[in-house]
């Protein structure tokens, strides 16, 4: 359980640095990589919020 915990908490860093990276970016010429950075906070504020609902629609692959 303590590594599915480590996940979720890696999953909400992720998209909190890239939602900053993001938004930091958006006032430069970079809006194909801000665009980017966007879609990958969702995805990982997503991926943490099923995990954490515990559906098990998706999941993390396992190393």
């Amino acid at each position: 359980m303590d590594g599915a915990a480590n996940d979720l908490r890696m999953l909400r860093y992720v998209a909190e640095i890239t939602r900053r990276l993001a938004k930091m970016l958006s006032r430069t010429r970079y809006q194909m990589l801000v665009y980017l950075l966007e879609m990958t906070a969702v995805e990982a504020g997503s991926l943490a919020a099923d995990q954490d609902r515990g559906t098990g629609a998706r999941k993390l692959p396992r190393n």
